[in-house]
């Protein structure tokens, strides 16, 4: 072969790499994305509940327009406060200490390739501060940028007097995925930002069961216990929680099959779980019978985007002591019912009866309204997989290529308890004692019913009569996140659910806070779900549905029920709820 000839074939080889290469780039780099790193907005957190007095922490975040940490903020901010009477919601004077004015330093210059979290030396668009409050009441932090003049608020702060704190709220993210399985980083990497970078106060890692590799009963390459020492390694009572769990994923294994188990997240109060697989528990009931052979240690579970065609669950199965909660909403939207009321339609979206949250109370299940994140970015507590900083050109990378984006926001679930350690919010969960946000939002809901609140007394208020007085108390108070600078966000609306259909609706609202007190003395009628399907001679609550069910049982046996849905001007939304009103003479 010629000199010549051996030349071209080389330039031809080189040209033939460079063009895959450019191809690979064009589709799965984004340069806008690896060195835009500009602040856009601030975040302000605080704790959402502490006492008269008491020393507290505030944290400032930088974010660029991706959520992520600009590292390179230098800007000066300085603190005021905005406070109100807790009844009246009128503004009130208080007295604090809040911190003095600060200006940021930076060592980060490439967040976008190096996250800014990742850097030492420096802020590097993160500060915390200390503070404290003398005056009971709703409070939110102003943080003002001085050399632009942009406020930011913080979420509210509920101050309580001294010793009446006796539970607070904690926020946490129940639901996401490492490189363990479909997701992105190693699970320390993503306790590690869910502790220090979405400031969490608990959370747990479920990756699918399936991914772990196994032959038999034999571990290969110990990952599956690894999971959960890692897991173990990062709870710390009082500081920072984590929860053993897992996700068994039927849909992995029936391939070509239309059925709907439902992708099912378990939790234990322990801190050690049996290993469990669709390879071997093909139902709910046979997984959890495993599960309860395997260990005797107390555990829960609930499923989740279950209005996704191809992974919505079957209601059919049902275990009242185990199935506590029900996830509302994740990256995948809301699930909480068909038709134009649904804030966050699926992209995959059924629109058949059956499958919705609604339709799952209107059955009787007594599922209490949680949200995750279902994060695959490995930001477990603040997912940004919804912009176009998507797993591939964004830290922590993944193996799962397919993975580009999602079409929502992740999203947290707040929950009261007296104590933060792994059996409180256990047993939070478990007594329904909590409710759903979308994004990043603390926002603060209370919603009672003749002073009964989400999981006190099984959520659930008894009265003698079926037209005894029912007081409604709601309180909602907004979270002032936004990517906006200098645009805080208020509530919009408020709605009132009872049994599955709208029942009250304050729209307009455009405030921070909002209260209302509202009774109700129509009848108590129940709800019964009717929209079964006929199969074989058999009724089923949906056509993908494998489990007959008897329907003089499909009902909430004569009980009504409430939640709320909350909606503010920045797109996101909360949920809390339901609580149930029997007849018990």
């Amino acid at each position: 072969m010629s000199k010549l000839k051996k030349r071209l074939m080389l330039i031809g080889k080189i040209g033939l790499i460079l063009i895959l290469l450019n191809i690979w780039i064009y589709f799965f780099i984004d340069f806008k994305v690896a060195f835009d790193n500009k602040k856009v907005t601030l975040w302000c957190h605080a704790p959402s509940t502490v006492e008269v007095g008491e020393n507290f922490t505030i944290t400032v975040e930088a974010w660029d327009e991706f959520e992520r940490l600009a590292g390179s903020y230098g800007g000066e901010i300085s603190f005021q406060i905005e406070s109100y009477n807790y009844t009246t919601l009128l503004p009130i004077s208080s007295n604090y200490t809040l911190p003095k004015n600060y200006t940021f330093t930076s060592t980060s210059r490439w967040g976008g390739i190096i996250p800014a979290y990742l850097v030492n030396g420096a802020d590097n668009g993160k500060k915390s501060f200390q503070m404290s409050i003398s005056t009971p009441g709703i409070h939110y932090i102003k943080v003002i940028e001085t050399h632009t003049g942009y406020r930011y608020r913080s979420n509210p702060i509920i101050v309580k007097p001294v010793g009446t704190a006796s539970k607070r709220l904690y926020w946490g993210d129940l639901h996401g995925h490492t490189t363990y399985s479909d997701g992105s980083g190693l699970p320390e990497d993503t306790y590690k930002f869910a502790r220090y970078v979405s400031l969490l106060d608990f959370a747990a890692l479920t990756d699918h069961s399936e991914h772990f590799l196994r032959i038999g009963d034999i571990d290969l390459f110990n990952l599956f216990q690894k999971y959960i020492e890692i897991t173990n390694s990062f709870n710390i009572a009082g500081k920072f929680v984590t929860l053993v769990a897992m996700e068994w994923t039927p849909k992995y294994v029936i391939i070509g099959q239309d059925v709907s188990f439902g992708h099912i997240n378990v939790y234990f109060r322990g801190n050690s779980m049996p290993y469990f697989s669709t390879y071997t528990q093909r139902t709910p009931y046979e997984l959890y019978d495993h599960i309860k052979q395997k260990t005797h240690d107390e555990f829960i579970a609930w499923t989740h985007h279950t209005l996704r065609s191809q992974f919505a669950s079957d209601y059919a199965f049902n275990d009242d002591e185990i199935n506590r909660m029900i996830e509302i909403y994740s990256v995948h939207g809301s699930c909480e019912c068909i038709g134009n009321d649904n804030l966050y339609p699926s992209v995959d979206k059924l629109t058949e009866h059956g499958y919705s949250v609604r339709d799952a109370l209107r059955m009787g299940r007594r599922y209490g309204i949680m949200a995750s994140g279902d994060t695959h970015d490995g930001r477990l507590g603040h997912s940004i997989s919804h912009t176009e900083a998507r797993c591939l050109n964004q830290y922590p990378y993944t193996f799962s290529g397919y993975r580009f984006n999602h079409p929502y926001p992740g999203g947290l679930t707040g929950i009261f308890t007296s104590n933060l350690n792994r059996t409180a919010v256990f047993d939070a969960l478990k007594s329904r004692s909590g409710y759903a946000t979308t994004w990043v939002n603390r926002h603060y809901l209370e919603f009672r019913i003749n002073g009964i609140s989400v999981g006190q007394n099984e959520s659930t208020v008894y009265v003698k009569y079926k037209n005894t007085t029912r007081n409604l108390e709601i309180l909602a108070c907004a979270d002032g996140v936004s990517m906006q600078s200098n645009i805080m966000s208020n509530i919009t609306q408020l709605n009132i659910y009872k049994n599955s259909e709208l029942w009250k609706s304050f729209d307009h609202i455009n405030s921070p806070i909002w209260r209302t007190n509202l009774t109700d003395n129509s009848l108590i009628t129940g709800a019964n779900y009717t929209h079964f399907i006929l199969k074989n001679g058999k009724y089923y609550i949906h056509k993908k549905s494998i489990l007959p069910v008897n329907i003089s049982q499909m009902n909430t046996d004569g009980a009504d029920y409430y939640y709320i849905r909350m909606t503010d001007s920045n797109g996101g939304a909360a949920w809390m709820g339901p609580i149930w009103v029997e007849v018990k003479p």
